[in-house]
C-alpha cells in the first residue's frame, strides 16, 4: 500500500509542534530557575539594607510567574511573554552592573553577572525569533494526532529497546561540535517515527522528531563483517543519508532482516 503523503506531512507537523512544546516547557522551567536565582540575590540585598533588592525581588517573582504560564498555557502570546520576562531581566543585570560601578550595589554573583545578562539577551533574542513558528504549528497541527505522536514521543523515551520486539536505535558520531546523536526509530503503520536525541551526561535530549515511510528507509555495512558486536553503517532516513553510524547486529536485523546474511 501506498505511502499517503498528506498524512505523513500531517504526522510530522504533529511532531514538530510535540517537539517545540518540549522545549517551550523547557523554557519555562528556565524562566523558573531565574526568577528563584533574582529572589535570592534580591533577598540578599534587602538583608544588607539595600533598597535596590525590592527590585530583583518583583523581578523573580515575576520570571516565576512567567515560568508557569509558559508551562501550562498552549497560545502564541507565551513566547512574547518569555522574551519580555528575559528581556527585562537582562536590562536588570545590565543596570546592577551600572550601579555597582557607580558603588551603589554590591554585585553579589560577580563578574558572573555580565555573562548572565549577554545570555538572558541572546535568549530573549532566539525566543523571539520563535513566535511565527509557534503560531504556525499552533494553527495547523491536528490537536488528536499531535497527542497521539506525544504519547508515541513519551514511550520511545522511557523504553528500552533491546527489551523490545520492533523498536530500532543506533548512534550517528557528529563529532567533537555535534557529540553523539542517538535514533529511536518506532514502527506506526507503514511509517517510522524517527526520534533524534542528544546523548549528554547520560541523558537523552529531545531534538528532532518526524516521520519516514518504511519503504524510505534502508542500512548500508561500512565494511564491518555483521558478525561484530558494534556495526558500522550509513542510514537512508528519507531524504536524509547519516554516515558513522554505529549499531547493534540486533538493531540492524531489525531494519533489514537480510542483514545478518552480509559479510
Amino acid at each position: 500500500m501506498a505511502t499517503d503523503p498528506q498524512r505523513v506531512e500531517r504526522l510530522s507537523l504533529a511532531g514538530s509542534f510535540c517537539l517545540f512544546d518540549k522545549k517551550l516547557r523547557s523554557s519555562g522551567n528556565s524562566s523558573i530557575i531565574w526568577g528563584v536565582l533574582n529572589l535570592v540575590i534580591g533577598g540578599a540585598l534587602i538583608a544588607a539594607q539595600n533598597n535596590w533588592g525590592a527590585v530583583g525581588v518583583f523581578l523573580g517573582l515575576a520570571l516565576v510567574a512567567a515560568g508557569l504560564y509558559e508551562r501550562t498555557v498552549r497560545d502564541p502570546k507565551v513566547i512574547i511573554i518569555s522574551a519580555a520576562t528575559l528581556a527585562v531581566l537582562a536590562v536588570w543585570d545590565f543596570a546592577l552592573i551600572g550601579l555597582a560601578a557607580m558603588g551603589k550595589v554590591h554585585l553579589i554573583a560577580g563578574g558572573r553577572t555580565l555573562f548572565w545578562a549577554v545570555a538572558q539577551a541572546w535568549g530573549a533574542y532566539v525566543t523571539w525569533k520563535t513566535y511565527s513558528t509557534y503560531k504556525m504549528l499552533l494553527e495547523k497541527s491536528d490537536p488528536t494526532m499531535v497527542q497521539q505522536v506525544r504519547l508515541y514521543v513519551d514511550e520511545l523515551k522511557d523504553s528500552k529497546p533491546e527489551q523490545s520486539l520492533d523498536l530500532i536505535q543506533f548512534e550517528v558520531n557528529g563529532g567533537f561540535a555535534q557529540g553523539t546523536k542517538r535514533y529511536r526509530l518506532k514502527p506506526v503503520e507503514d511509517l517510522y517515527l524517527a526520534v533524534r536525541y542528544k546523548a549528554q551526561l547520560g541523558s537523552l535530549l529531545l531534538e528532532e522528531v518526524n516521520f519516514v515511510p518504511r519503504s524510505q528507509v534502508l542500512l548500508t555495512a561500512e565494511g564491518e563483517k555483521w558478525m561484530s558486536k558494534k556495526l558500522k553503517a550509513s542510514v537512508q532516513l528519507g531524504p536524509l543519508k547519516l554516515a558513522k553510524v554505529t549499531i547493534t547486529p540486533e538493531m540492524a536485523a531489525r531494519m533489514d532482516p537480510t542483514a545478518g546474511r552480509r559479510g
